[in-house]
């Protein structure tokens, strides 16, 4: 019988080739005799795969015994041993390709129709054992035949918008590693939550619209390169933040192969909100409140006060006329008639000045005792068409009731926090501002959180969003 020596890792690089992660199993050929006495029970093992794994075992033990483990870690066969850095083996060796092994007859029933058939059987394992504890040294994945081994590599802008088309910008490189040819294989554009692709809730990983297509066949260490002609997009409904996209080669493991880890690769994007040209926020429930005894003048918003009184002029006409001007107003005021309960904007007279042209608001008036002779001791009016647009290119804010403003504009802040998240503060505020989220359309109070960061406590308000796209 000729001695089969195998050495080393290094003495073996160019047969070994580059090492695989330790759980992608490799190739550890295996054939039944083709006139095999009857209860013989050989099995013909690739002498090339065998030295190369063998020199991989030796290159971590000095010293030791090899054996091909099952699925339960029981011992199928005693290959050989590991002396001073190197591996013999214990069987003879058949036509200079082969090591001729000899199995139990139990064993050999269970696997002699797997390797005949080419079944995936997996679980197996090549490993040495310290031979006087027999404790586990190192142990290789193996599998008896050769199979496709698909690997994939993306390559994906950074930075994304809800409803972008990516592509050119993404390219998928689809490789066969293995041994055997590959058939319509499927490759996917995902975007997930977290790099978990496939892994956590259905709802996690959302399909790229146009993010599919099929290679008829890549051969045995093929590359190719996969298009989509058809332009990816992202859906419109992916909410900004920080993603992960990624690429899936066989998603319904429909092909048998050396090892699953690299059908996938995945990196993070950030998804981000285009700057709006503008957005408005309705105020439908603004009331403005004057209280005449103290001249006690404010603006309120849903509870909140979004003006003192500070930045406008008052003047009584009369116990039953008052006419009120913003700062900012040039050549109009407003009068109020708690008699008749009616507001009319008045230009071409000066303010506290009798005279003008009057044009009729519609504004609703609700009024708390008075008469003609009398003041009332409270009037309030329904700004029912106010509301808040911010230009953020411009950095034009503005709070207007009736298309007219009713702020000072050094009272207000505003911060953009997040590519769609922009904070508003009035100086009057304490312990709170709001948030305007320009993809979810909506309007929230913020308590209990410093302005221009991500602390405090959200609660939505009944206000309407409206967002306008460059």
């Amino acid at each position: 019988m000729k001695k089969v020596i195998c050495l080393g890792l290094a003495g073996l690089a160019l047969l070994a080739g580059p090492l695989p992660g330790e759980d992608v199993p490799r190739v550890l050929a295996m054939e039944l005799p083709a006139d095999m006495e009857p209860g013989k029970n050989a099995l013909w093992v690739n002498l090339a795969q065998l030295q190369a794994l063998g020199g991989e075992l030796a290159s971590m033990a000095a010293a030791g015994d090899i054996a091909l483990l099952d699925g339960q870690n029981r011992v199928l066969l005693n290959l050989g041993s590991i002396r001073k850095g190197k591996c013999r083996w214990k069987f003879k060796t058949i036509q200079g390709r082969f090591l001729e092994a000899t199995v139990a007859a139990e064993d050999y029933a269970r696997l002699a129709p797997g390797i005949v058939d080419r079944v995936a059987m997996r679980g197996f394992q090549l490993a040495a054992f310290d031979d006087k504890t027999r404790s586990l040294i190192h142990s290789i994945p193996v599998v008896f035949w050769d199979m496709a081994d698909l690997a994939v590599q993306l390559d994906y802008p950074v930075n994304a918008s809800p409803g972008q088309r990516l592509a050119p910008e993404v390219t998928v490189q689809l490789e066969n590693r293995g041994g055997l040819a590959a058939e319509d294989v499927r490759v996917d554009i995902l975007m997930s939550l977290d790099e978990r692709i496939g892994q956590g809730d259905a709802g996690d990983d959302i399909p790229l619209e146009n993010g599919r297509q099929t290679v008829p066949r890549i051969e045995a260490g093929q590359q190719v390169a996969v298009r989509f002609a058809k332009g990816l997009r992202i859906p419109e409904t992916v909410p900004p933040g920080k993603r992960y996209l990624a690429v899936v080669a066989d998603p319904e493991d429909r092909i048998v192969e050396l090892g699953e880890e690299n059908n996938v690769h995945a990196g993070f994007i950030l998804i981000s909100v285009p700057e709006p040209a503008a957005f408005t926020v309705e105020l439908p429930e603004t009331v403005l409140h004057f209280e005449p005894a103290d001249y006690g003048f404010r603006i309120v918003c849903a509870d909140t006060v979004i003006s003192d009184g500070k930045d406008w002029k008052l003047c009584r006409m009369k116990p039953n006329v008052y006419q009120i001007q913003h700062v900012s107003w040039s050549g109009f005021f407003w009068e109020i008639d708690t008699q008749s309960r009616e507001v009319f904007e008045i230009s071409g007279a000066s303010f506290c000045k009798k005279g003008g042209k009057d044009r009729e608001l519609g504004i609703r008036v609700e009024v708390t005792g008075g008469s003609l002779l009398q003041p009332p001791s409270r009037f309030t009016l329904k700004l029912k068409q106010t509301r808040l647009r911010f230009e953020p290119a411009a950095k034009k804010f503005s709070l207007l009731a009736y298309e007219k403003p009713i702020f000072h504009l050094p009272f207000w802040w505003v911060c953009r926090r997040e590519s769609y998240l922009y904070q508003i503060r009035c100086a009057l505020w304490q312990n709170f501002f709001w948030q305007i989220d320009t993809f979810a359309g909506e309007a929230s109070k913020v308590t209990d959180g410093k302005f221009c960061s991500a602390e405090g406590i959200a609660a939505k308000m009944p206000f309407q969003v409206t967002v306008e796209k460059k």
